[in-house]
C-alpha cells in the first residue's frame, strides 16, 4: 500500500532530533504530500516541550515555511495525566491545531496526588502480581477511554505501550468516538495479536512513524507489514491511497 501522510513526528521543539523544515523535506523525499509535527505535551519528563509557547511557535513555523510539494501540519502529542482522560494541553491550545494525538506516557508529571498512584503508580508495580497487573490494566483502560470520551482526539498513539491496556475496549471506545487506532512504526507497536483484536473490533487504523530523526520521517514499513499479514482493508487505513489514489482523510477535523 502507498501511503500519502504520515501524521506523529517530532522536532526539535520536544525530544526530536530535527527541525520542522527537515521534516518536511524529508516527508517530500518519501513522497507523501502531507506530513505532521506533533510534539510531546509539556508534563512527560524531558522529552515534552518546555512550555506551552513552543505551539505557538511551531504554528508560526509552519504557518510561514515554504516547501513544495508537501504541506506541513500542526500537531501535539498530548499526554494523559489522570484517570478522567485530563490532558496536558489545555482546549485553547489545542483546538488552534490541525491533529491532535493523545496516549499514556512513562515519567509524566500526574494531574494529580491521587492518580499518581492509581494511575502511574500502579503502572510501574504492575510486575509484582496478577492482581496488580489487572488493576494497572483496567487503570490504563480507564484513562484512555476518558481522554477520547472528553477531548476531540483525533489518534490514539501506540495503545497499550508502556502501558498495558484492554484493547477490544480501548478498541470499542476509538470506533464510537471517531479516534483513528495507531500502529506506530517507530516502536513496533502495537504487536501483531492486538492489531488482530483492533481490526476485528472494527476500528479505522492510522499508520505513523513516530519519527524524532528525518531519516526515519515517512518509515512506514512495519504497519504495512502488519496490514498485509492481517489483510487489513486498504478502506480501514486512513492514511493509505484508496483507489485511483486517491487521498481519504487529510487531518483534523473534530476541531
Amino acid at each position: 500500500m502507498k501511503y500519502y501522510g504520515d501524521y506523529h513526528t517530532h522536532s526539535r521543539y520536544s525530544d526530536g532530533d530535527q527541525s520542522v523544515p527537515e521534516i518536511a523535506e524529508a516527508a517530500r523525499r518519501r513522497g507523501l504530500s502531507e506530513v505532521a509535527v506533533t510534539d510531546h505535551g509539556p508534563n512527560v519528563l524531558i522529552s515534552g516541550v518546555s512550555d506551552l509557547e513552543c505551539y505557538q511557535q511551531l504554528m508560526r513555523e509552519i504557518e510561514n515555511l515554504e516547501v513544495p510539494g508537501i504541506k506541513v501540519l500542526a500537531g501535539a502529542e498530548a499526554n494523559i495525566i489522570d484517570l478522567d482522560g485530563r490532558l496536558d494541553i489545555p482546549p485553547p491550545i489545542y483546538k488552534q491545531m490541525d491533529v491532535l494525538i493523545c496516549g499514556l506516557h512513562p515519567y509524566s508529571i500526574p494531574g494529580n496526588i491521587g492518580d499518581a498512584y492509581r494511575l502511574f503508580g500502579r503502572n510501574h508495580l504492575r510486575h509484582l502480581g496478577p492482581g496488580r497487573r489487572r488493576k494497572a490494566v483496567n487503570a490504563n483502560t480507564k484513562a484512555t477511554i476518558a481522554a477520547m470520551e472528553n477531548n476531540p482526539v483525533d489518534i490514539l498513539s501506540h495503545p497499550g505501550l508502556f502501558f498495558e491496556v484492554d484493547i477490544t475496549e480501548v478498541s470499542r471506545a476509538c470506533i464510537a468516538h471517531e479516534v483513528l487506532f495507531e500502529i506506530n512504526c517507530g516502536h513496533h507497536h502495537p504487536r501483531l495479536e492486538d492489531v488482530r483484536v483492533a481490526l476485528e473490533a472494527g476500528v479505522d487504523f492510522i499508520i505513523n512513524s513516530d519519527a524524532h530523526f528525518n531519516d526515519t520521517v515517512g518509515e512506514l514499513e512495519y504497519g504495512s507489514r502488519l496490514a498485509k499479514k492481517l489483510a487489513i482493508p486498504p478502506e480501514r487505513i486512513a492514511n493509505g491511497r484508496v483507489e485511483g489514489g486517491e487521498e481519504g482523510w487529510t487531518g483534523k477535523r473534530k476541531k
